[in-house]
């Protein structure tokens, strides 16, 4: 889809509702100093698949007629990058108010970045006031339709989502670990290695992955409880291999939790 056209617009009651809900409240820093144990390593296959994994159908979303509404608008959704890994040509997107679709199901679409988007036209009328709006998105990978919801209404002729970042968080209430918090990894100054944007880092619980990002972006951590002990381990590209740290980083919730990662 040729989405050139789409302007800055303002769907600010849908967006506010879905960011409220998934805002942390708090930050808590720390360094982790005690060291890590180097051992070589072929990329890691690191992934929390079997945490999400579901089983639900294919879905057959089918489009609204267009005839039936007065108005239209436009949203650009940004897949979590939690969710990248996952997302195939076989994902759609789409938007219900109550039990109606009313957005085309959307494919997929990857930037020259690699961030995956979808976009989507939106069928309303003025008299769409204070309804309930869902955004559903499918992942056949993981066999799994994640939904944010709220109570909203349509606003006519407007878009989103070009100028803005909109990446809404579909981990929040899919998964199922009932608490999501969030972690912000830095490195200390000078590593032992040039980092690059093929490294990663992970946290673990035992042999299971609870959550996968990258340094300086903060990414999503699954958790039982909370204040939850889990251990991290980085991967470098140019190492060609995996530091594991031996001070456990605690996972507290409603917080982006930081930690410095000192070699």
């Amino acid at each position: 889809m040729n989405t050139t056209y789409i302007t800055r617009g303002v769907w600010k009651s849908l967006v506010l509702f879905l960011m409220f809900a998934f805002a942390g409240c708090s930050t808590m820093e720390e360094d982790n100093n005690d060291g890590a144990t180097f051992a070589t390593s072929a990329y890691p296959e690191w992934n929390i698949n079997q945490l999400l994994m579901g089983n639900d159908p294919v879905p057959n979303w089918i489009a609204p007629d267009p005839s039936n509404y007065e108005s239209s608008m436009f949203i650009m959704v940004q897949l979590q990058e939690e969710l990248v890994r996952y997302s195939t040509d076989a994902d759609c997107m789409t938007v219900f108010i109550g039990n109606e679709c009313r957005a085309t199901p959307s494919t997929r679409n990857v930037s020259k970045s690699g961030n995956i988007y979808f976009v989507l036209k939106i069928r309303g009328n003025n008299e769409d006031r204070n309804v309930n709006f869902s955004l559903r998105y499918y992942c056949a990978k993981l066999h799994k339709i994640f939904t944010l919801t709220g109570n909203e209404s349509f606003a006519t002729e407007r878009t989103y989502g070009v100028d803005e970042e909109f990446e809404p968080q579909f981990l929040n209430g899919a998964t199922k670990y009932p608490i999501i918090s969030y972690l912000d990894v830095t490195l200390q100054d000078n590593p032992p290695f040039t980092p690059s944007i093929e490294d990663e880092v992970a946290v673990f619980v035992g042999d299971e992955c609870r959550g996968i990002g990258r340094v300086g972006k903060k990414f999503s951590v699954l958790s039982n409880t909370d204040g939850e002990n889990m251990q991290v381990r980085y991967y470098s590209k140019e190492k060609n291999g995996v530091y594991t740290f031996n001070k456990p980083v605690v996972i507290k919730k409603n917080t982006t939790n930081k930690v410095t990662l000192t070699f």
